[in-house]
């Protein structure tokens, strides 16, 4: 007779494997979740930086103030130059630079909280040097969190953007 090989699983090894696997998925989904948390507090961190430093550049680069307008209750902000103030909770928001609409709202990143501290809800940066206008120690800090984590945004009186 000839030896035949048979290639596969059989069905109880297949249900270990399948038994294991959801084990090891149920102990890390927990890790994984703390994992996308930071991921959005990271996220909108960044792009909070980020546009204070664009919004700091295209005041210098265009020679006109541009004020960053902060709605706490609503959790959004946006960007404008047009000299009037922008409510970035209407729709359409009336937040723009060089003509593009700059509006970032709180639902783009889920269970994230947002609070600022600054005079007015606003920052504007001066055309000459890129510098607040309202020069006081801090101009401006911002506090995102989500579940315990957080990050501060400060704005000094030089225009200095940092996270801590």
């Amino acid at each position: 007779m000839t030896d035949r090989r048979q290639f596969g699983f059989t069905m109880v090894e297949l249900m270990i494997t399948i038994a294991i696997f959801s084990i090891l998925v149920a102990l890390a989904l927990p890790s994984f979740q703390s994992t996308i948390e930071r991921q959005r507090l990271i996220g909108a961190t960044e792009g909070l930086f980020a546009d204070l430093q664009y919004a700091r550049s295209q005041a210098i680069k265009r020679n006109t103030s541009v004020q960053l307008q902060f709605d706490e209750t609503d959790w959004c902000y946006g960007l404008d130059d047009s000299g009037l103030d922008c409510d970035c909770a209407n729709t359409p928001a009336n937040c723009t630079i060089n003509g593009q609409q700059k509006v970032v709202q709180g639902s783009d990143y889920l269970n994230v909280t947002l609070a600022g501290t600054m005079t007015d809800n606003d920052v504007v940066f001066d055309p000459r040097l890129g510098m607040p206008v309202n020069n006081t120690d801090d101009v401006g800090i911002f506090t995102i969190a989500i579940n315990g984590q957080s990050k501060t945004i400060t704005i000094n009186a030089v225009g200095r953007i940092k996270v801590d």
